[in-house]
């Protein structure tokens, strides 16, 4: 990992950190100040230390292929096509008899805010990825050290 790699890392998770060190914010009579705790401690060193490493590690983490957000009326929609598709089996589609919400076609898609979600999920899945990476790297990092030891052990007995 290079200084420049290392760097950028530190500043995507800045954000998370600054908020998990404003929860230990103090009032006192010169201002605002942040005491130093076993928690900004652990926070501070966890997102120095363990959060570059892990966050290139657990790249799936952040991968922005996640499933499409749909929305309950977009999905009530596409079933409602599908039965109105599987009711018509001897009859060709016609519009005399059918049901036809002329707002419907009016555009070229649903009108929904499924795409809007989309982005605003995935930006809230990353900040929670952040967040569970920099408040329990260390104790992940200690697990995936002895886990690797633990196998070394394993294939050296044999």
């Amino acid at each position: 990992m290079t200084i420049w790699h290392y760097l950028l890392t530190l500043l995507k998770g800045a954000l998370i950190m600054l908020i998990l060190l404003a929860l230990n914010l103090e009032r006192t009579q010169t201002g605002w100040t942040i005491p130093i705790t076993s928690f900004t401690s652990w926070v501070f060193l966890s997102w120095l230390i363990c959060y570059p490493v892990l966050r290139n590690k657990y790249q799936s983490l952040y991968s922005k292929n996640s499933g499409q957000f749909e929305s309950y009326k977009h999905r009530a929609l596409t079933l409602h096509h599908g039965d109105k598709r599987n009711s018509h089996v001897k009859r060709r589609w016609t519009t005399n008899g059918v049901d036809v919400n002329p707002l419907e076609y009016a555009t070229r898609g649903t009108q929904s805010t499924d795409g809007i979600f989309n982005a605003i999920l995935v930006f809230a899945e990353h900040l929670w990825a952040t967040f569970l990476l920099i408040l329990f790297g260390p104790l992940l990092a200690v697990l995936v050290v002895v886990m690797k030891l633990v196998s070394w052990l394993q294939l050296r007995g044999r």
